[in-house]
């Protein structure tokens, strides 16, 4: 599948749920005389993003997003509260500094974070080590429900992900992204690129891929987590959040 093809299939079961009530309703008798008023009072609840135009489109973005980085804490503190069950040893001591580097406001670099992978792939941060509660924030910050099978939703959510960066590489790189491909792609990956140049989106979408091509269904975990480590201190999700 294409990145297009991904992102659209990504996309579709939100929508779904947006416009099945307007789908059930109208079906009534009458029902449409109702329905119909109110889809285009409330676009954002009761349409699907095929009916918005690109001003709402930007909008809802932006507040779909500013709702998923409520979640961001929340995350980073469950990860900071498996610290002390670590072992003594190197690769303790690099995480703590990853842990630490976020913490003090600024990011690791792409191969600070490789670096503490294999936390990522046993516990305690693999999927299967994760608490009921972080699973929850994980998949509220992907814009994800929640649901009764959290881990295998987020196996899912990491799979798709994992396929769209694969994609992107595929079809040539970021270089060749137009601007709203490249704000959307942001958008996806827990980054608010409201307001930055081609190039800033550029820059960070190359870490992003960096990392990415370093995982596999081991290490998913890791993936979900790449919104906290290079997105969480980024001042245009602070002006969101703030």
């Amino acid at each position: 599948m294409s990145r297009q093809e991904i992102e659209l299939y990504q996309k579709m079961p939100s929508d779904m749920w947006r416009i099945a009530p307007v789908l059930i309703l109208s079906a009534i008798p009458f029902g449409n005389y109702i329905i119909f008023p109110l889809a285009f009072l409330k676009p954002k609840t009761l349409l699907c993003s095929h009916f918005w135009s690109i001003q709402q489109r930007a909008e809802f973005s932006v507040q779909d997003l500013k709702d998923r980085l409520k979640h961001n804490k929340p995350v980073f503190r469950s990860l900071q509260a498996k610290v002390d069950t670590l072992p003594v040893g190197e690769l303790t001591e690099r995480w703590k500094h990853v842990l630490g580097r976020l913490g003090s406001g600024v990011h690791p670099t792409v191969q600070e974070v490789i670096s503490c992978k294999e936390l990522f792939s046993r516990e305690p941060y693999n999927l299967s080590s994760l608490s009921y509660s972080h699973m929850g924030h994980l998949l509220k910050m992907h814009g994800c429900r929640k649901s009764f099978f959290r881990r295998n939703k987020l196996k899912y959510r990491a799979f798709i992900l994992l396929q769209m960066d694969k994609a992107i590489i595929r079809e040539g790189g970021i270089e060749i992204l137009g601007t709203e491909v490249l704000r959307n792609a942001c958008q996806i990956r827990g980054l608010n690129s409201s307001h930055l140049t081609n190039q800033d989106m550029k820059n960070w979408l190359k870490q992003w891929l960096e990392l990415s091509q370093h995982i596999d269904s081991s290490s998913f975990s890791l993936l979900l987590h790449c919104p906290i480590f290079f997105a969480y201190n980024h001042p245009m999700n602070w002006v969101l959040i703030y």
